[in-house]
């Protein structure tokens, strides 16, 4: 992995972190974060115009379009009820290493990725360093299983992705997948939450702008990443998010430190670190 990768890939990791606090901060309401997404069509869909017809291969592509939207519907659905009264500092962790270990897995299988040695030693160290920040007593059940279901679908757009940007231009494979995730989600948000989208509206469009260029900037720059860059590998590095989250979380929310969390943010550092050495 290329020092330019590499640093691309941390770049995400952050800004990742940055709007999933948002989310945090508004205990996860979906109305707040479909907003945010309704702002990213509307502002990104002029640009689709400047893309060559000969690089969308939208009849190609159409699958994985759906594929992903379906994938991410159900992420930002089990996202938000995680945040309603789960910790971001184990909300987030649990979500991201449950991804990572299901990516790793299926992208050995399914796109026959080599693992090399120091990389699989990363890859261990970096689930059991989620494992030690995440399993502990006291968490919110639902919670806890919604963060799983969060990274179940990880690593089913993961790999869907994979496959897509290597046929169809990145932007436009980001743009067309929002548009349909985001359209997904609007009769349970315009029908169930309507207090909810006139109060966000009003009061938390901040928070909106932060979700919704957040997560589409952040994953654009991983869409391009992944034309060049092992999914398995790229899935890893996006962990250092974790600690980001984390430090937020301990800072900013007063959510509570222990010396295992510690522990296992350090694990996640040393075993990014590994992964970019191999």
């Amino acid at each position: 992995m290329t020092t330019l990768v590499f640093l691309l890939i941390l770049l995400a990791a952050t800004i990742h972190a940055a709007w999933n606090f948002a989310a945090k901060k508004v205990a996860g309401d979906i109305a707040v974060i479909w907003i945010g997404l309704v702002m990213v069509c509307a502002v990104f869909a002029p640009f689709v115009l400047f893309i060559d017809p000969g690089q969308i291969a939208f009849r190609e592509v159409i699958p994985f379009i759906i594929a992903s939207g379906v994938f991410n519907t159900f992420y930002f659905f089990a996202l938000a009820r995680a945040y309603e009264h789960g910790e971001i500092s184990v909300v987030y962790p649990v979500a991201r290493g449950f991804g990572i270990a299901g990516t790793a897995l299926l992208a050995g299988f399914l796109l026959r990725e080599s693992v090399t040695s120091p990389a699989a030693v990363g890859i261990a160290i970096v689930i059991i360093g989620i494992l030690l920040i995440s399993l502990r007593g006291g968490h919110h059940r639902h919670s806890l299983l919604y963060a799983l279901l969060v990274g179940a679908m990880t690593t089913g757009y993961s790999i869907t992705d994979k496959f897509a940007v290597g046929i169809s231009h990145p932007f436009f494979y980001n743009f067309a997948f929002t548009v349909l995730f985001t359209l997904l989600l609007a009769p349970y948000v315009l029908i169930k939450k309507q207090t909810e989208l006139k109060e966000a509206w009003r009061t938390k469009k901040k928070y909106s702008f932060i979700i919704g260029f957040g997560t589409a900037c952040s994953y654009l720059i991983i869409l391009f990443v992944l034309q060049i860059a092992d999914v398995s590998r790229v899935i890893v590095v996006r962990e250092f998010s974790v600690v980001i989250g984390s430090i937020l979380g301990f800072i900013f929310l007063k959510e509570k430190f222990t010396w295992r969390k510690f522990a296992g943010i350090a694990a996640v550092v040393a075993g990014i670190i590994l992964v970019k050495l191999s």
